[in-house]
């Protein structure tokens, strides 16, 4: 797990152009823009009229503006981030938002949320978990899940190479040299984040002790063979 500590500083710096650098860096990943990243989990997490959302790790809050475009005021939308300045540009941008949108902003930590038991219907998460102590983060959002809620969640996954011993070692390569060309609490924050990069077996594993059922977990390559794979998991919360 990185600090928090880190993880405000990392994103802190990042968070004036933060949209711009994801854009960039998903499209290098995945082939595709964040705006478009973000549609695809809006259409996972299946919201529906009356539902009570909760988006972890919002940053500036580009999910909770786009269900809000799509949904309006028929739906309820939380955004938790740990980090306030991400939150300051998300907060102006909600401000812009055309009609009328039920959006909170919330700064907090994914493991140690401020919330009742029960309260929300969805949990998103996109390209969060690797930054948290996933055990404690399942535990909370099981808690905040009411019973029957759905979680969706899409993160960088280990592949079987990454679990090989010459694979490990490339890895380990590769995270010095992007700490050298990338002096920056951001290049920190990631490099640190990389030993809690789970397999998807693990991930399945994690989601049924944290008390979730109908797990589904699949698995999808990155552009490049060394990069971690895209993970795209879903669940529900109690019930087997």
């Amino acid at each position: 797990m990185t600090s928090n500590t880190v993880i405000e500083e990392a994103f802190t710096e990042l968070a004036s152009h933060y949209e711009e650098t994801m854009d960039r860096e998903l499209a290098s990943f995945l082939g595709s823009s964040y705006s478009e990243f973000v549609d695809g989990l809006i259409a996972l997490a299946c919201v529906k009229d009356g539902d009570v959302v909760l988006d972890v790790a919002t940053g500036t809050a580009h999910f909770p503006r786009k269900l809000a475009a799509k949904m309006g005021d028929k739906c309820r939308i939380v955004g938790l981030d740990i980090t306030p300045a991400m939150l300051e540009y998300g907060r102006k941008k909600v401000k812009r938002l055309a009609g009328p949108a039920r959006i909170s902003l919330v700064c907090a930590s994914g493991m140690a949320m401020p919330f009742g038991e029960g309260v929300f219907d969805i949990i998103v998460c996109g390209m969060g978990t690797h930054h948290m102590d996933v055990p404690r983060m399942l535990a909370e959002m099981r808690r905040v899940l009411k019973a029957g809620g759905r979680l969706t969640m899409v993160d960088v996954g280990a592949s079987a190479l990454w679990r090989s011993l010459w694979g490990a070692a490339l890895l380990r390569i590769l995270l010095v040299c992007y700490g050298v060309a990338q002096k920056s609490a951001r290049a920190q924050a990631e490099i640190e984040a990389f030993a809690n990069i789970r397999t998807a077996d693990e991930w399945r594993n994690l989601l049924a002790d944290a008390g979730f059922s109908k797990i589904e977990v699949s698995e999808t390559r990155a552009r490049r063979f060394w990069y971690p794979h895209v993970l795209t998991m879903t669940a529900m919360a109690g019930g087997y």
